[in-house]
């Protein structure tokens, strides 16, 4: 065969591997194994009922931010954190009190419900007690970049913090603090947020999430359904995780990374889980003001129930 037969041989074949591959793009498409990358992203997408496009940006960047690898840390109310690798060794003492409910217990109430219950006028002593001594409320971002970067703090730290979600949040802690120009972080359980105020008045609704936010408060997730992570399978966790986030940032516009365990109950898988689904502080229930920059997901607290009052605060502080 002469080498003029061979080149035409050799472009027909070349010519019908090419017609091959169109038929199989068409038939799949796409253009065949796509990069691990691609994969991971699709993977970590989760299975929810949210939008693809949120506030934030879209599905695949949310998915890809939430389970990158960690890295440098940025800043500003619309840009997403990322832990940085390796985690700081650093340690702070910042207070963060735990409230709940904002009310007068019901006559005879038990231990558990005086347990998540302040009535308001101690509540309103407490906060001019820490307006008076000088503490000054920080936000989330301010706490991150304390642990993360070793940036200043005021002289007296203090995130005060609200579980839940409850009306009285909004209604009469907000008001009270902002006397003392005092702001706070409502960890807020999605699947209770209302769009009518009148529905079920025991709940913050949209608008007054958004009024909180507008006045300098961090929202923060307590999963969708207050599902203990610890004891349901990982792909239900990261549901809770990640759907209660989508939803928070879609009400707020902006992106939340701050949560609180429901129960406060944690191991080492919801951890990882937590960190996971893009978020990069969370608090427990474990008693304490020492936090560290190498556990950002599991700070501690200092819990105020109904008998703690104003003594019982300043003991807790320290003076």
């Amino acid at each position: 065969m002469s080498r003029v037969h061979l080149a035409l041989l050799a472009a027909l074949v070349a010519a019908l591997i090419g017609m091959v591959a169109v038929m199989v793009r068409a038939s799949t498409g796409g253009d065949g194994p796509r990069p691990a990358a691609e994969a991971a992203v699709d993977e970590a997408t989760p299975t929810t009922a949210e939008p693809t496009t949120t506030a934030t940006g879209s599905a695949a960047t949310e998915a890809a931010a939430a389970t990158a690898p960690e890295a440098a840390t940025t800043t500003g109310d619309g840009e997403r954190l990322v832990l940085p690798r390796p985690l700081p060794e650093r340690t702070l003492n910042v207070p963060i009190l735990m409230y709940h409910r904002i009310a007068r217990p019901s006559a005879g109430a038990g231990a558990y419900e005086r347990d998540l219950t302040v009535g308001p006028r101690d509540f309103a002593r407490q906060m001019a007690w820490l307006a008076d001594a000088g503490y000054a409320s920080i936000t989330q971002r301010q706490l991150f970049a304390a642990l993360m970067e070793g940036a200043p703090l005021p002289e007296r730290p203090v995130l005060i913090t609200f579980d839940d979600g409850y009306r009285e949040i909004a209604e009469t802690a907000a008001p009270i603090m902002a006397r003392h120009g005092l702001t706070g972080t409502a960890y807020v359980i999605t699947d209770r947020i209302l769009a009518d105020p009148a529905a079920a008045p025991l709940w913050m609704t949209e608008d007054q999430l958004r009024d909180l936010a507008a006045a300098g408060w961090d929202i923060g997730s307590h999963t969708v359904t207050h599902r203990e992570l610890s004891l349901v399978d990982e792909a239900t966790a990261l549901r809770e995780l990640r759907a209660s986030r989508f939803r928070l940032e879609r009400i707020l516009g902006r992106p939340v990374q701050w949560f609180c365990y429901p129960v406060g109950k944690y191991d080492t898988a919801s951890e990882g889980l937590v960190r996971r689904a893009g978020y990069v502080l969370a608090v427990t229930t474990d008693e304490g003001t020492l936090q560290r920059a190498d556990q950002p997901l599991l700070l501690q607290r200092v819990r105020v129930s109904d008998d703690t009052g104003v003594a019982g605060l300043r003991a807790r502080l320290g003076g």
